[in-house]
């Protein structure tokens, strides 16, 4: 299997005057050809060969999207040395555990980065040597017309004063000379440190053959074409980005737009226009509740003539004169080009992916891990089945353990957890399946269906074992709650703590209105699409949103519920 570098090598000389990557700067959109861009990444490596960088060395990556992330990933994977991606909403202890567990003796960060964790950075290159992506930089204040792809000698040295003496600026680190010699064939591509939502991260290792093996398998599944513009939100650092909104692009002849701050999510929509994106449910049921907001604000014959349009036992009239005044508005949301997006990271609720097909929005929903590089399965544009997570990607084989536990087997499969063999023997079986960690089962066409996360089944002294994911699905799905999170485990029942959307409630309740109270009516209409051993019997209101700062959630938004049962752990205890 060839590496990464030389596989976007190829794609590059054949898409070379065609768009590779779109940022913002300043207001402006700029954009770079394949054919430029691997002159810059050509250079790069380079600049890190001189820098003392070589094969099998890590390097720490902690940047926001940008085109410089994705550079230095292909620099890295040229030279044989091995990134090492960080979340930048670790946090200080998290950040020192991956750069000493990994032995990273390079650090690349963006300016923002540099100045939110100043003082770690500033430990850490006292061992090593740090390097800092500016926002402004001089390659990137300037349209991709206009740059010369030599760099500025005296500009460099000036940003690298102003930056402090102990950090290089990336744009130096662009060598004049760079080495045109083949690529080194390393087999490890990337350490990518697990979340830690069910113990201490570990580093998975990822190799060229399976970041490559996985991309094509995803490719085969459902066809990128070179007029296809991904939007990039969701961090680089996490697995799912980097494969489905990295990899397959550029490996596809497509165009990657960063979004510049997920915060203006809506604005980048607007202006990418983007056919492809990859999401995780929580996009979109903020889109949903958004959607659902609007029409209890709007007049009520709009409300009653949209919800009756997506009856199936509606007129194809009906359905035609609201797809053209009602559906029409809520795709332009997304640009108005969308083909489909991408939902991973957790489960989806199927309300989510029916109410958007019906509109118009086609959203495929996958399966996987970071173990595994990351897709295991996955719906396609022609072969769906809203409930499940799709059929295998070629290559990978799936086997239902007896206590239902998802095993997985393929060249997409880690090759191990770092400075963890002991560890690693434990994930697998004896005769070479990596255990998941899910529980799940195939059906008669071979399509999975996940039942919840092994560690975190809750059972009951009535024994029901019931997927709090699930449940938590459902729930906030109603728009007067927030964030939620479901608790029960060797109880007698289900009870809820629930962090409340508190304008919503506002609405329709009144400014006085006693919040348990009312939220506790929300829940007995929420209990009405539950069964009866996952219905919630008592609730407790938390006053502040679970955050990825606080450790809480996971960068893709996932609930660390170790975390937050130990944090309002007297408040569960009251719920029993």
């Amino acid at each position: 299997m060839r590496t990464i570098y030389l596989q976007f090598r190829e794609a590059a000389e054949k898409y070379n005057r065609r768009p590779i990557a779109r940022w913002k700067r300043k207001k402006r959109w700029h954009s770079l050809s394949y054919q430029k861009f691997l002159k810059k990444v050509d250079l790069l490596s380079g600049g890190f060969r001189k820098e003392g960088i070589k094969e099998g060395d890590r390097v720490a990556i902690m940047s926001e999207n940008c085109p410089e992330w994705l550079m230095t990933d292909l620099a890295l994977n040229k030279i044989g040395a091995v990134s090492v991606p960080i979340h930048i909403t670790s946090n200080r202890p998290f950040i020192e555990y991956i750069v000493k567990d990994s032995m990273s003796g390079f650090f690349i960060v963006s300016e923002k980065v540099l100045k939110k964790h100043e003082e770690t950075i500033k430990e850490i290159a006292r061992n090593f040597k740090v390097a800092v992506i500016r926002r402004d930089a001089p390659f990137f204040s300037r349209s991709a017309d206009e740059a010369d792809m030599d760099v500025n000698a005296a500009s460099a040295i000036g940003l690298r004063e102003e930056l402090g003496k102990e950090y290089l600026d990336f744009d130096n680190l662009l060598s004049r000379e760079y080495s045109d010699e083949p690529a080194a064939d390393g087999k490890l591509a990337s350490l990518i440190y697990t979340s830690g939502t069910t113990g201490d991260p570990k580093g998975v290792m990822l190799t060229n053959e399976n970041f490559l093996t996985n991309a094509f398998g995803a490719m085969e599944k459902i066809k990128v074409f070179p007029r296809d513009v991904f939007l990039s939100f969701l961090p680089l650092s996490h697995v799912l980005e980097r494969l489905a909104g990295s990899y397959v692009p550029i490996l596809s002849g497509a165009e990657v737009a960063y979004a510049p701050d997920i915060k203006e999510l809506a604005r980048s929509f607007s202006e990418v226009k983007p056919t492809i994106f990859t999401g995780v449910p929580k996009i979109f049921e903020n889109s949903y509740e958004k959607i659902r907001a609007k029409l209890e604000k709007s007049n009520p014959l709009i409300k009653k003539f949209f919800y009756y349009s997506l009856n199936k036992k509606s007129p194809a009239f009906a359905r035609a004169l609201a797809d053209k005044f009602l559906y029409a508005k809520i795709r332009k949301s997304f640009g108005g080009r969308l083909r489909f997006a991408i939902s991973g990271g957790a489960a989806i609720n199927e309300r989510i992916i029916k109410f958007f097909r019906k509109i118009g929005v086609k959203i495929v929903e996958g399966y996987g891990l970071t173990e595994t590089s990351p897709i295991v399965a996955m719906n396609t544009l022609l072969e769906s089945r809203i409930g499940s997570v799709g059929r295998p990607l070629p290559g990978v084989e799936i086997k239902i353990a007896p206590d239902k536990e998802i095993l997985v087997k393929g060249k997409s499969v880690m090759s191990g957890y770092w400075n963890k063999e002991e560890m690693t023997g434990t994930h697998f079986t004896e005769d070479g399946w990596f255990k998941t960690g899910d529980l799940g089962f195939l059906d008669r066409e071979n399509f999975l269906t996940i039942i919840g996360r092994k560690k975190e089944m809750i059972v009951t002294t009535n024994g029901k074992n019931i997927s709090p994911e699930k449940v938590e699905a459902i729930i906030n799905l109603n728009p007067l709650v927030s964030q939620c999170l479901v608790t029960g485990h060797k109880k007698p029942y289900l009870a809820c703590l629930i962090v409340p959307e508190y304008d919503r409630i506002k609405e329709k309740y009144g400014a006085d209105c006693d919040l348990e109270k009312c939220l506790a009516d929300e829940m007995e209409e929420i209990n009405n699409h539950l069964m009866s051993h996952e219905r919630i019997k008592k609730i407790a209101v938390i006053g502040s949103s679970f955050t990825v700062e606080a450790g809480e959630l996971t960068p893709t938004l996932k609930v660390r519920r170790s975390v937050i049962e130990h944090k309002y752990r007297r408040e569960i205890e009251r719920l029993y």
